[in-house]
């Protein structure tokens, strides 16, 4: 007889500790009789081959009779009982048929076991076992799913993502990787162009992505990058004498016409050495930054006549140069012996530079009207008062005066010279020079000279002590 091997309870037949019910509980045995049918405790009690039990389990007999001495032939999976002198064959649980002949009942075949829907089903003689399935874990009743990916029993790559599933686990390459989750490998995303770089950025790829760096001559964050426009900004290495290009991420050097060299670095040709300059036979060619000047050659005079720009002239009565060069009278007057004489007021401002170019004599009345090339006069606007033209290629000289029987207003006037347009521009490597000479009747003249080394120009045409051009001021008489 079969017996359980638990701690002591509670038995129907104390001391004994026999099975009283059918079932076999802790610390009990089957009767006589019985056996225990099942494993451990709790198994039933079951008729054992030559007994039989006409009530409770614990009301067992040995039986006599065909069952007794073996005559009935029941199956070795069935039981003989005594039924009112016959014998009877009946299968043990577990089998199947008439008791002569017993069948292994397929529990898993036929759905009938307990096992759990994620557990495998075995058939054993009389019964079946439950296993839970790969993935799962449990007694094979009741089975639970075993999440690989929390517990690290996974086998996906490093830079894979792991994800549980019932029974199982997927792996799957992360962002920057290929392949099939349990092997990943780095996408080189700049080799497969399918980095997001601008066209003017450089790819460099890393582990599981790429960076992007704008090329040299760019600006960006390199999925966007942008010229940088190095002549604007002032970051280009151009001569001061060179003309800056900018071009797509760089730029070039153009020296300017007058100079020669790579860009970089420029130098001044001199036209004159070269023989490139077109100054006349009668001409001096003096080189200058960029550019030359053509001097006309000053003539030989024979006295008394004497030099006045490119002409020979006697100032003693050359009504232009009267007293010395520039000096011109006023209309309707005559030069003798060196001194303006007859018509007009004998009232004369007269100007001459030392170079060609555009020289204005400007004169501000004592009323403020001005005498300029844009209000030449003579008119009310001028007081009466005139200048006889606007010489913009020689070296003067521009006369303001005023007719004969005509008075200026007497008072102060304001005088201005300025440098409208020379080439080249004055400079201090280049300055105008010039002379602003003053005729009043029964006074010597005046003069009054200086040089501009930067253009002095003023638009409207003014002339006050405030002025870049400003000369001098004169009182009348």
């Amino acid at each position: 007889m079969g017996a359980a091997g638990c701690g002591p309870t509670n038995s129907e037949n104390p001391p004994s500790g026999r099975c009283g019910d059918g079932v076999v509980q802790q610390q009990e045995t089957c009767d006589d009789g019985l056996h225990e049918g099942g494993d451990g405790c709790d198994g039933a009690c079951q008729v054992e081959q030559g007994w039989q039990c006409t009530g409770a389990p614990s009301r067992c007999t040995r039986q006599t009779g065909s069952c007794a001495d073996g005559s009935t032939q029941c199956d070795a999976n069935a039981l003989c009982t005594e039924t009112s002198g016959s014998a009877v064959c009946t299968c043990k649980p577990g089998y199947t048929g008439d008791g002569t002949t017993c069948t292994d009942v397929d529990e898993c075949a036929i759905d009938t076991h307990t096992c759990d829907a994620n557990a495998t089903c075995a058939n054993t003689p009389g019964s079946f076992t439950c296993a839970c399935k790969s993935g799962y874990t449990g007694d094979g009743t009741t089975c639970t799913d075993i999440d690989e990916c929390a517990i690290d029993t996974d086998t996906c790559d490093a830079n894979a993502t792991c994800a549980n599933t019932p029974g199982s686990f997927t792996c799957a390459c992360k962002s920057g990787y290929t392949g099939d989750g349990t092997t990943c490998t780095d996408i080189d995303e700049c080799a497969i162009d399918t980095d997001t770089c601008d066209a003017n950025a450089t790819c460099t790829n890393t582990v599981g992505g790429f960076t992007c760096a704008c090329k040299s001559g760019y600006t960006g964050d390199g999925t966007t990058c942008t010229d940088v426009d190095e002549c604007t900004n002032n970051t280009d290495n151009c001569d001061a004498n060179a003309t800056c290009i900018n071009t797509s991420g760089n730029f070039t050097c153009a020296c300017k016409v007058g100079y020669s060299g790579n860009g970089v670095t420029c130098t001044d040709i001199d036209e004159c050495a070269s023989g490139t300059a077109t100054c006349a036979d009668d001409e001096t060619c003096t080189n200058t930054p960029g550019h030359y000047v053509c001097t006309p050659n000053a003539p030989t005079c024979e006295a008394p006549k004497t030099i006045c720009g490119t002409e020979c002239v006697n100032t003693t009565s050359d009504a232009n140069h009267c007293g010395g060069c520039g000096m011109a009278c006023g209309g309707g007057q005559s030069c003798v012996d060196s001194q303006c004489r007859g018509g007009g007021s004998e009232f004369q401002i007269s100007a001459t530079w030392d170079r060609p170019g555009d020289g204005d004599l400007i004169v501000t009345t004592p009323t403020g009207n001005v005498i300029s090339n844009d209000n030449m006069g003579p008119g009310d606007s001028t007081d009466q008062g005139q200048k006889d033209q606007d010489d913009y290629t020689g070296q003067g000289p521009e006369n303001v005066f005023w007719a004969s029987g005509v008075t200026p207003p007497p008072g102060t006037y304001y005088v201005c010279f300025e440098t409208a347009e020379f080439f080249p521009s004055p400079s201090p490597d280049s300055p105008v020079t010039y002379s602003i000479t003053v005729h009043k009747p029964g006074k010597e003249p005046q003069t009054f000279a200086g040089s501009f080394t930067s253009t002095a120009y003023t638009y409207p045409r003014a002339c006050s002590p405030d002025k870049a051009g400003y000369v001098t001021s004169i009182t009348y008489p």
